[in-house]
C-alpha cells in the first residue's frame, strides 16, 4: 500500500477505523515504536504514544497539505506525542522502571487492542482534540500547554478536599453560636 493510498485510507470515512490503524502499523508501526521508544526508554509508554499518535493521525490527516510527506509528518506526530507525555504525564519525574516484561513482539496487538471499539470513542475523540496544533504545511506545532490536573495526582487533592471542608465546618459552627 502506497502513502497516497494510506492517506485516502486515513481520511476516507467508510474504511473502519481498526483497518486502517493496522495499515498505519504495518506500514510505519515499527519505526515509529522504536522512535517512541528512543525518545521515552519506556515499553509500556511507547505503547501508549505510539497509539495516541495513529489516533491524531486518523482524526487529523485532512490539515497534511503533502501526501509525499506523510512518513516525515508520522515521526512528526510521535515526537510531539512523546513530548506531551514527558511534559504532562510523567511532569518532573519519569518513571522508575524503564523496561517492561513484556516483548517487542507485541507492538501490534497492543496498540490495536488499545484503539478499537466503540467503547474507546471518548478517549479517541479526547486525543484528536488535544492534538489540535498544526501549522500551515499540517505539522503539529507541539504539545502546548498541559492540563494542571493531568499532571497532579489525586493524592494531592484528597487531603486538600478535607482540609478545606474541615475549615468549613469550623467556620460553619463558630458561626451558628
Amino acid at each position: 500500500m502506497t502513502d497516497r493510498d494510506l492517506l485516502h485510507a486515513l481520511r476516507s470515512g467508510p474504511t473502519p477505523t481498526g483497518e486502517v490503524y493496522a495499515w498505519l502499523l504495518d506500514a510505519y508501526g515499527e519505526e515509529l515504536y522504536r522512535h517512541c521508544l528512543r525518545n521515552l526508554g519506556d515499553r509500556d509508554a511507547a505503547h501508549v504514544v505510539l497509539r495516541d499518535t495513529l489516533i491524531v493521525a486518523r482524526a487529523h490527516s485532512v490539515r497534511l497539505v503533502d501526501d509525499g510527506r506523510l512518513g516525515e509528518w508520522l515521526h512528526a506526530l510521535a515526537e510531539t506525542e512523546c513530548e506531551r507525555h514527558r511534559d504532562c504525564v510523567w511532569g518532573d519525574r519519569p518513571p522508575e522502571h524503564t523496561v517492561s516484561s513484556r516483548g517487542d513482539d507485541l507492538v501490534r496487538v497492543l496498540v490495536l487492542n488499545g484503539m478499537n471499539g466503540p467503547e474507546l470513542d471518548g478517549y479517541r475523540a479526547h486525543v484528536a482534540v488535544r492534538a489540535g496544533r498544526f501549522d500551515d504545511q499540517g505539522f503539529p506545532l507541539g504539545p502546548g500547554p498541559c492540563d494542571v490536573l493531568a499532571r497532579t495526582s489525586v493524592s494531592v487533592f484528597v487531603p486538600l478536599v478535607l482540609m478545606l471542608s474541615g475549615a468549613l465546618l469550623v467556620l460553619f459552627l463558630t458561626g451558628a453560636d
